[in-house]
């Protein structure tokens, strides 16, 4: 009878099989359009809370991170002419500065030779371990560590070792830090997955759920629909 699919970013929940509907109100038969919408938003409502929930039960999202989870929205709710709502989610991509990270400080000037760690450690799943960020032969990138854009955002960066960037300064006119021959850097920003991957990979887990909770509320309004019937009938 139901039908739910996920897709890049983009769920949609039917219904098919709508004779069985019709069949079980029977008289009622011209009901079955508003019994299907109800039961298809409600369904809506409900997948979107499970598989932000179970996303944020299997990554290691900081309140950053949690915010892009929950731009999972009801784009297109179902009506009486069309009995399908839809979810949607941009792909957005993720930085690893959006997943828990340890310090959580930024260390500038100074501060990185008195006060920084040596590596910054991370993680994206919460069942992993924290691991430190220590860099890469090839490409040639720096050990990972923390910048705060102009933007407000922390993002996890590294430098790319050889380059060279043209942007001498910060948007605040403060020199950026330079090489012994001169060079800044350029910065390359950690990557992660984004929200739309996340909920690619939780939604086959909380799909069955789904499923089973949309024939339920389809049981449910019809069940109302009779007895609201049943109800009038006695009055008279």
């Amino acid at each position: 009878m139901s039908d739910v699919t996920y897709n890049a970013g983009n769920m949609t929940i039917t219904i098919s099989g709508m004779d069985d509907v019709k069949n079980a109100l029977g008289d009622l038969k011209s009901k079955t359009p508003a019994a299907a919408k109800v039961a298809i938003n409600a369904t809506a409502r409900e997948a979107r809370k499970l598989m932000i929930a179970q996303a944020k039960a299997r990554y290691a999202v900081n309140a950053a991170g949690q915010k892009h989870l929950k731009e999972l929205v009801q784009r297109k709710k179902a009506t009486n002419t069309s009995l399908n709502a839809e979810l949607h989610i941009s792909s957005f991509r993720n930085d690893l500065g959006y997943f828990t990270y340890n310090p959580k400080e930024t260390y500038t000037g100074w501060r990185v030779i008195y006060n920084a760690p040596e590596f910054v450690t991370a993680k994206v799943l919460k069942a992993s371990a924290m691991r430190p960020l220590t860099g890469s032969a090839s490409p040639r990138l720096s050990k990972g560590f923390a910048v705060k854009f102009s933007s407000g955002h922390v993002g996890i960066v590294q430098r790319v070792i050889g380059s060279n960037s043209s942007h001498k300064v910060t948007k605040n006119g403060v020199p950026r830090w330079t090489t012994s021959d001169g060079r800044v850097e350029k910065l390359w920003t950690m990557g992660s997955p984004s929200a739309t991957a996340m909920h690619n990979t939780i939604w086959p887990v909380v799909e069955p759920s789904v499923e089973a909770y949309l024939r339920e509320r389809i049981d449910t309004q019809v069940a109302k629909i009779l007895a609201r019937a049943a109800a009038r009938k006695a009055k008279k």
